[in-house]
């Protein structure tokens, strides 16, 4: 059986055995607490996502609660499993991709306006080396979205009549946009609803060795 190492650590004594490797070099020690205020956040993002039927980054307050360096948590190193490190770097990634879209739906500043960080974003997609398909997929798309920004033709706001090339570009960012949807927002509660059962079947599984193994 897999140890967890987030629930087996944030009640030790002992120092996390867990730190972050960012793109300029530096190097910051966190521990399991920080890891799942992360994954709260990611949590309430998509629930947040879910009022609606497409993706509408704009209901997020990023500069009211959901403060983390969600970027950052593309690259924590140590003693991590490998569904908590899904969670942290998947739900990275969505957030950044939901900081472009913003722009595309704002009429005024944006989370990235405000706080400069296009070049941080662009190192930081410029470092990061995603593991699965899925994280690859979603790099693209937001290189595609952070290629586009400062398109206004693009922007929700724009209603006159598009040339061939923006149609284009309009039509792929729309699809990219369900895409993100249904693989991070639908998908990720569809395969919660679906792991209920599994989970109740493995945990009999291992209370039922345990009482066996005590009777032998």
């Amino acid at each position: 059986m897999e140890i967890n190492h987030r629930q087996q650590d944030k009640f030790s004594e002992e120092h996390s055995s867990l730190w972050i490797e960012l793109f300029d070099g530096s190097k910051r020690d966190i521990d399991f607490l920080e890891i799942e205020k992360a994954i709260k956040d990611f949590c309430f993002i998509r629930h947040e996502l879910s009022n609606y039927s497409c993706l509408y980054a704009s209901q997020l307050s990023f500069d009211g609660h959901l403060i983390l360096p969600y970027w950052e948590y593309l690259f924590v190193k140590g003693q991590i499993n490998e569904s908590d490190k899904d969670d942290l770097e998947e739900g990275a990634l969505l957030t950044i991709y939901l900081y472009f879209k913003e722009i595309y739906e704002a009429e005024g500043w944006s989370f990235l306006y405000k706080h400069k960080l296009f070049e941080t974003f662009q190192k930081t997609l410029d470092t990061y080396i995603p593991d699965k398909d899925k994280k690859r997929e979603l790099v693209r798309k937001i290189k595609f979205i952070q290629a586009h920004y400062s398109n206004e033709k693009l922007g929700d706001q724009y209603s006159q009549k598009l040339d061939k090339e923006d149609e284009i570009l309009r039509q792929t960012l729309t699809q990219n946009d369900e895409w993100v949807y249904f693989e991070f927002v639908e998908k990720y509660y569809i395969d919660i609803a679906n792991s209920f059962e599994p989970l109740r079947q493995k945990t009999k599984s291992y209370f039922d060795n345990i009482l066996n193994g005590r009777r032998e």
